[in-house]
């Protein structure tokens, strides 16, 4: 009870300062926290130019065309690190939540969220950098098959991309079209409900981060996939498709985190919800934080997709075997995150917490 009463009293406090005041700070907050997504094009445009430079070392004759795949590969890379200062330069400059009708707790806690979310940047920046580190290696190797490795490059980078923009969906619907201020009307008293929508606005976001996994484990299947374009370019298709393959299955764990995302923010089951709101309230933040256990299975599915796509290009005529192990493993790898939603899904649906009290 004592607990309770301290929320709510600095929740009261925060509440006597000027409602947009609120909002602007929690916004200069999430703007930085979606900066925080530059840290994996840097790492994964670090490991490109390394191999770049050491691909130019090996053949300086090819160096031109060595440096533009670098290049190009990097500048896909630079992807996550362009959306999070995108949303960073909305909350600074052209920021939709100052305007925003409902309850100054919930579009506060938007902001965070909205920021939040962006953080799963991190993943995509390192496995794309890992793919032009790779691809670039690839072509100084093998200058003739550069159509054909840049090809499969492009095509594992955009694929590792897919959490990133799962998490710009979260974070824009966040910003824009915030469903759970149709819920509160109230504007700046501390309900209950604003207690609830506000905890579920940065689970939402937090869920989110997980897709720094996928994001990893992707990338380093694209650059397996590229190298073994490169192995075995007779086996090209082939290759490129055990590379999709197996980082379609390392997608999972943003998926699942997609999903307890949307369903915190659209079909919220919190809300009428009966029990101690700081109860409901943690459990929001729980379920968020539970999906972020979903960064390990997408770095390990996507490393088991890209050790099989390595395989595969060095001994195609052992696929159906190759494969089969592959999928049993990656099967293994996700049950983890299958947990995770186990847990996220009983906090919000079925929590046996809430009758404790």
């Amino acid at each position: 009870m004592e607990s309770t009463n301290v929320l709510m009293v600095f929740l009261e406090w925060l509440m006597h300062f000027d409602s947009k005041a609120l909002i602007l700070s929690a916004s200069a907050i999430a703007a930085g926290l979606a900066m925080i997504a530059g840290i994996g094009p840097g790492v994964g445009q670090g490991y490109a130019a390394g191999k770049g430079a050491e691909a130019v070392s090996k053949n300086p004759d090819n160096s031109k065309q060595t440096t533009m795949i670098m290049l190009l590969g990097a500048a896909v890379a630079e992807t996550s690190g362009i959306l999070a200062l995108v949303v960073a330069l909305i909350l600074l400059f052209g920021n939709p939540l100052v305007d925003a009708a409902g309850s100054t707790l919930i579009i506060s806690a938007s902001a965070i969220g909205a920021g939040l979310s962006m953080i799963a940047g991190i993943g995509p920046g390192i496995g794309q950098g890992y793919a032009a580190g790779k691809g670039t290696q690839a072509v100084s190797d093998n200058p003739e098959l550069q159509p054909a490795i840049v090809r499969t490059m492009f095509l594992g980078q955009a694929v590792a991309q897919t959490t990133g923009i799962y998490a710009l969906i979260v974070s824009l619907v966040l910003m824009f079209a915030n469903p759970l201020l149709n819920f509160d009307a109230s504007t700046g008293e501390v309900t209950n409900l604003a207690l609830i929508l506000a905890a579920s606005a940065i689970g939402a976001g937090l869920a989110m981060i997980a897709g720094i996994g996928p994001g990893v484990g992707q990338g380093y299947a694209a650059g397996k996939g590229a190298e073994s374009v490169a192995i075995n370019p007779h086996g090209y298709k082939q290759s490129t498709m055990i590379m999709l393959l197996g980082a379609a299955v390392a997608e999972t764990s943003g998926i699942l985190a997609l999903v307890v995302s949307l369903i915190l923010l659209y079909g919220n089951p919190l809300v009428g919800t009966e029990g101690s709101a700081v109860v409901i309230m943690a459990s929001a933040i729980g379920a968020g934080l539970a999906m972020i256990a979903g960064v390990g299975p997408g770095i390990g599915q996507g490393y088991a997709a890209g050790k099989g796509t390595e395989a595969v290009g060095k001994r195609p005529r052992l696929q159906a075997m190759i494969v089969r192990t592959m999928f049993l493993g990656q099967a293994v790898a996700q049950t983890t995150g299958i947990y995770a939603l186990i847990i996220a899904l009983v906090l919000m649906f079925a929590n046996p917490l809430l009758n404790l009290l």
